[in-house]
């Protein structure tokens, strides 16, 4: 009778409601029980219940259903770039069940409502529930046509690759078995005429065809009347003149295969003597730019020798050649000026070095507070996965209790 007595406070939570000690369905049985009379009818009583409970749990639910929405764009918001195509596919098929499901919730419900006979409150209720519903199909069809796209795309690059591949083997096939000088070959005898029967025309054999007699020793040689030894003499012939005819073929694509390397040598040749004479060309433009500027450094030698060496009473004239004291003491001065100016350059290189590593120290320590803001934002991350995972879990325990 105590447990009975005992108030329950129902608390507005970021998942939707809750109670210290009791469940929502037991919260709304002991409600109802307190606002019992003893002239109350037992059906009044039994409906009233049951629209009660089914009004508390409309309105739980839609809040649950409105802080999943919060939710879940707090977690795309705060993903954003991170992820990749394969969570956005299983976000999009979660959303895609999430919309399935509460889409028949919503059918039970307008069944229920409808058995019910609920008021023009719960009606508008129910239609700004679809209209967001409705909104949330067009959010998922316009993710669909964007994974559409990108699989059409990745599928077209597939296939370029593909080719491409194809084209890379096809073309080093080509290039193993094509031999050198393969391109330079020549077939004379493709119109059907004989190697031999030309060689022999050129040495002046014109009444011997040889076609014709490659045939006749093939019908000797399957003669029967001869003797074997003639047969087998026969038919070797046969075979020689054959051979012969290939090693004629063989040797006329060599000779025509050398005289066109010999061709392309006596082009490069021409090349060769082309370039030659330009190069001779530039060797005494070459030479002409030398003789200047060993000129110009005579005369630079003398004008930093007045310069370097102002003590002096004797000027060196402008482009006069300098002794080996003069260029001893000029040596001198250029060595000691150019320790002044290495010395001055390590300074600047040391400042500047100085100035990079403050630089650098401060870019890692930028870098430094980025990881540490991007573990911060993994962690609330996280935390916003296992909220979601929660009210995932308690919204399939809801529906599964649903009576």
């Amino acid at each position: 009778m105590n447990a009975l007595k005992k108030r329950h406070i129902v608390v507005d939570t970021f998942f939707g409601y809750d109670e210290e000690s009791m469940d929502s369905e037991t919260s709304s049985v002991a409600s109802l029980r307190m606002d019992r009379t003893p002239a109350t009818p037992d059906e009044d009583l039994e409906m009233g219940l049951s629209n009660e409970e089914s009004e508390l749990r409309f309105r739980q639910l839609t809040r649950e259903y409105q802080a999943l929405q919060r939710a879940y764009a707090l977690l795309q918001e705060q993903k954003g770039g991170i992820l990749d195509a394969e969570m956005e596919a299983k976000a999009h098929e979660q959303l895609q069940a999430d919309v399935f499901r509460y889409k028949a919730k919503i059918e039970d419900l307008q069944k229920e409502l409808t058995l019910k006979g609920q008021d023009s409150k719960w009606v508008e209720e129910k239609q700004l529930f679809l209209q967001r519903n409705q909104v949330l199909l067009e959010k998922v069809e316009k993710l669909e046509s964007e994974c559409s796209q990108l699989q059409e795309e990745l599928q077209d690059s597939r296939d370029q690759n593909e080719l491409l591949e194809f084209r890379i083997l096809e073309l080093e096939e080509r290039e193993r078995r094509s031999p050198p000088f393969n391109h330079l070959r020549m077939h004379p005898f493709s119109d059907g005429v004989s190697a031999l029967q030309i060689y022999c025309m050129k040495e002046g054999v014109k009444d011997v065809c040889i076609p014709d007699l490659i045939k006749l020793l093939d019908i000797l040689g399957d003669n029967g009347n001869l003797r074997n030894e003639e047969q087998v003499a026969i038919i070797q012939a046969s075979t020689v003149l054959s051979l012969a005819e290939k090693w004629i073929q063989q040797i006329e694509g060599t000779e025509a295969a050398l005289h066109q390397k010999m061709m392309d040598l006596e082009i490069e040749m021409e090349m060769f003597c082309k370039q030659k004479g330009y190069l001779e060309e530039e060797l005494d433009y070459r030479k002409q730019a030398l003789d200047q500027a060993y000129m110009q450094i005579q005369e630079l030698e003398a004008t930093l020798y007045n310069a370097l060496q102002p003590s002096v009473k004797c000027v060196i004239k402008y482009g006069e050649p300098l002794d080996e004291l003069q260029k001893d003491e000029l040596r001198t001065a250029v060595e000691k000026l150019r320790r002044q100016m290495l010395r001055k350059s390590r300074e600047y290189d040391c400042q500047i070095l100085q100035e990079r590593m403050e630089l650098l120290h401060q870019a890692h320590q930028r870098i430094r507070d980025l990881e540490d803001k991007t573990e911060i934002q993994r962690r609330q991350i996280k935390d916003l996965e296992e909220k979601f995972l929660f009210l995932f879990l308690f919204f399939s325990l809801a529906f599964i209790l649903w009576p």
